[in-house]
């Protein structure tokens, strides 16, 4: 096997064998391949597909057919000539054909037919004529020499044959390569040039052969063509990127790999290049260099961060432009040491000065913080960092970065003091703060979400004991001294841990649920145990931070707490005396209205005698009596008992109550009085209202204050039609409004303002109290009450709204 190599790449030429097909290489093998009804193609690419045992019978008996017919035509054309006495024509002409045949076919076709001419030449040519008998040595001689030289020069032709097929492809195979193949020689003149090149550079095969390489294309080389054209002759090889020239002027770059050519001697005979276009590729990395370094300077602008580059042994350096602006140069200054000095601050240059000698002599890095004391008068702060590097030379250098940390510093500054504010308010603030780091009680609390929990509520009844292990979750981390105070510690430490001492279930189940909903606030009135055992009333306050932990304060409200109690009793009893002060009001109309079923019952008494006094006494008549009587009786006990429970004193107790029905209590209480002053009483209630939860007994007290003040209101004016009418309404879907309204004067404009403060009367001789009660129940109960003159009767209307107990009307 042939070998021909270039560049990287092996071009291998593997000869044909015998049952292959030749490649037609002359203008007569052309045409002898044209009578064997084959067409030469110049493009084969070898080796090709070995043909089939009867193709190759079928060529062989063509091919023979055309030996024998050239070799009969040359014998028939001598021998009518009658050259007997000129063998050597007849030699020559024979060997003529077998270098045609050699050329067509393998070494079997050569042979046999040089055994043929052999014995055309004995028989033909040789004395005696027309006879294979060889009398003559020197005949002999001549036939073994025809023989031998037959067999040589089919060797030689066949060689060459081969030979000239191997160039063949091998030019084809590089014609194939869109890279640019070219041979030089030692001159650097061009000895080959390919279909690659001639796309890529424009010329032709035939205007490049023999020119000058470089002087063609016009290369530039990275180094100089002498220092590259050693150093491929010393290691047989070169790679690199070429600009060069096409044949248009465009210029193109093109990754060139050289590979040395040496003949058998060793000596060099030329060189082949592999030429790459990367133009593209060039423009596509250029672009984005440009792009990155567009991007590194906006970066470094941003971020207020310069580059540098400080060659140690010539002292020079090179800035980025972001590093320019930093120490307010211009541009096209010549960065130097010297300028450098001109900016840092007085204060820092002996540490400026000891940090770059040390990096100098000892190639150590950089990392230190300096200050610059620009033209103007301001500070900035920079933070420089550097490493040692080398250069391609050898040479020690420095590169790092530059960075403006003013901004830091002043931030960092200000969050120094942010911090010492909050430290000292923490600290000294009279309200009682604490921080507690709730940071595994929220991952308990992820975990319950991430298993599928979403009514935290009630997987808190389904497990009780999940609290007070959250409980010990929390743990107290800091504390101010009104905390300590408060909590009746000795120091800051003895709170310091878990909150369990302080706190009661409930009211941390309460914070837990606010948690579980994500709500970065938390208030609520709670009871704490302190230290020495005190139970106080706290405003317990928490804002979570976001940050695994939480700012707690804490209000005292004990003292709150006892005056609010002392209120509440003062308005039980202000309540408790109005409540007297208009059973005294309505004493007569009480009395009338409890003579009735007195005096009923003493009438049945009397007739029940009689009927039992007579001879035969009617007792039937005398049981309707008897129950007569204990309807009479239990109607005056329901008097005494609404009457008692008017004046009796006690604490509120709120229960789920039916305003309807308090309102129809209320009106029957007051039937007797309505009767007496001759008012007509109505009631428009809303459908299927809802409860409320109120204490009867203040609800009771409130209607009753409104009705009575209504009749009276009336009265004092002597009004002609005396009208109460008492509705219900609903203004929201979430609370219940009641109003009374009369057909009195209605309400004066200066004293509508004044109407529910303490001791306003407008009432001869009245205490002032009532409404004010009113509006201290009501508010009491979360609603409020209000007094205009809107009556449908023309007079004052006064309405208060209460809460629906359930949220939504039903």
């Amino acid at each position: 096997m042939q070998h021909l190599r270039q560049s990287d790449t092996a071009v291998e030429y593997e000869p044909t064998s015998a049952e292959h097909r030749p490649v037609p290489t002359s203008f007569l093998s052309e045409f002898i391949a044209a009578l064997l009804n084959t067409k030469p193609n110049p493009d084969v690419i070898l080796p090709r597909t070995r043909p089939t045992f009867n193709e190759h019978i079928r060529y062989l008996a063509r091919l023979w057919t055309v030996g024998i017919v050239l070799m009969t035509a040359a014998t028939w054309g001598m021998v009518r000539l009658q050259i007997f006495d000129r063998p050597g024509t007849a030699i020559l002409a024979y060997l003529l054909i077998i270098i045609v045949l050699s050329l067509m076919d393998s070494f079997v076709t050569s042979a046999l037919f040089s055994l043929i001419a052999v014995g055309c030449l004995n028989y033909f040519f040789m004395v005696p004529l027309y006879s294979f008998e060889i009398t003559s040595t020197q005949d002999a001689v001549a036939l073994v020499a025809f023989v031998v030289t037959s067999f040589a020069i089919t060797t030689l032709v066949r060689r060459a044959r081969r030979f000239g097929e191997a160039q063949h492809a091998q030019a084809h195979l590089l014609d194939l390569t869109p890279d640019a193949i070219l041979v030089v020689d030692v001159n650097r003149v061009i000895t080959y040039w390919n279909r690659g090149a001639e796309r890529l550079f424009g010329w032709t095969r035939e205007e490049a052969l023999g020119k000058t390489v470089h002087l063609l294309l016009k290369t530039v080389y990275p180094a100089p063509l002498q220092e590259i054209v050693e150093t491929a002759n010393r290691d047989g090889r070169w790679e690199g990127e070429l600009v060069q020239m096409t044949r248009d002027g465009a210029e193109v770059v093109v990754s060139s790999k050289w590979t040395v050519r040496r003949d058998t001697r060793g000596n060099l005979i030329g060189t082949l290049q592999s030429n790459t276009d990367i133009t593209a590729r060039k423009r596509a990395e250029e672009a984005l260099l440009k792009s990155q370094a567009a991007y590194l300077s906006e970066a470094q602008r941003l971020s207020h961060t310069g580059s540098f580059g400080w060659n140690v042994t010539t002292g020079e350096l090179t800035w980025s432009a972001e590093s320019f602006r930093i120490f307010g140069f211009d541009s096209e200054a010549k960065p130097t040491l010297e300028l450098v000095f001109q900016r840092v601050h007085p204060d820092d240059r002996i540490l400026v000065r000891t940090q770059l000698e040390r990096a100098a002599t000892h190639e150590e890095p950089l990392d230190f913080e300096h200050r610059l004391l620009m033209p103007n008068g301001s500070v900035k702060t920079l933070h420089v960092v550097a490493r040692p590097s080398l250069e391609e030379r050898g040479h020690p250098k420095l590169v790092g970065a530059v960075m403006d940390v003013t901004s830091h510093k002043v931030a960092y500054s200000a969050l120094e003091q942010s911090e010492q504010r909050y430290r000292l308010l923490f600290k000294f603030m009279p309200i009682s703060l604490w921080r507690v780091d709730a940071g595994a009680a929220c991952e308990m609390l992820d975990e319950l979400r991430a298993a599928g929990v979403t009514d935290f509520p009630a997987y808190l009844d389904a497990h009780p004991e999940w609290i007070m292990k959250a409980m010990h979750a929390f743990k107290t981390e800091e504390v101010n001294d009104a905390c300590v105070r408060l909590l009746g510690a000795k120091d800051a430490q003895d709170l310091l841990g878990p909150i369990t001492p302080f706190w009661q279930p409930k009211y941390l189940r309460r914070l837990l649920e606010s948690r579980f909903r994500n709500e970065s606030f938390f208030e609520e009135k709670m009871q704490f145990v302190t230290l020495d055992g005190r139970l106080i009333d706290v405003l317990f306050t928490a804002v979570r931070t976001g940050f695994g932990f939480s700012i707690s304060g804490l209000v005292d409200l004990t003292e709150l707490v006892k005056a609010q109690e002392t209120l509440e009793r003062l308005q039980i009893e202000f309540a408790h005396a109005a409540r007297v002060s208009t059973l005294g009001e309505l004493t007569a109309s009480i009395a009338h209205e409890l003579n009735q079923p007195l005096g009923a019952i003493a009438t049945n008494c009397s007739a029940g005698l009689r009927w039992l006094n007579r001879p035969q006494p009617d007792l039937d008549e005398v049981r309707t009596l008897i129950q007569r009587s204990l309807s009479d009786a239990r109607r005056a006990a329901d008097i005494i008992a609404r009457v008692r429970e008017m004046a009796a004193r006690r604490a509120p107790a709120r229960v789920l109550v039916s305003p309807h029905a308090i309102i129809l209590e209320a009106l029957q209480f007051l039937r007797h009085e309505v009767e007496w002053r001759g008012v007509t009483v109505s009631h428009s209630f809303l459908p299927a209202a809802p409860h409320v939860l109120a204490d009867r007994t203040l609800l009771h007290q409130v209607i009753v204050n409104l009705a009575v003040n209504a009749m009276q209101a009336m009265a004092q004016v002597g009004a002609a039609e005396r009208r109460i009418t008492v509705r219900t309404a609903s203004l929201d879907g979430a609370s219940l409004c009641c109003s009374v309204e009369d057909s009195g004067p209605g309400i004066e404009p200066d004293h509508q303002p004044r109407l529910f403060e303490s001791f306003f009367t407008t009432k001869e001789g009245g205490m002032g109290m009532g409404l004010s009660i009113c509006r201290s129940i009501i508010e009491a109960h979360g609603g409020r009450i209000e007094a205009d003159n809107g009556s449908i009767h023309g007079g004052a209307r006064f309405s208060f709204t209460l809460p629906a107990a359930n949220g939504t009307l039903q």
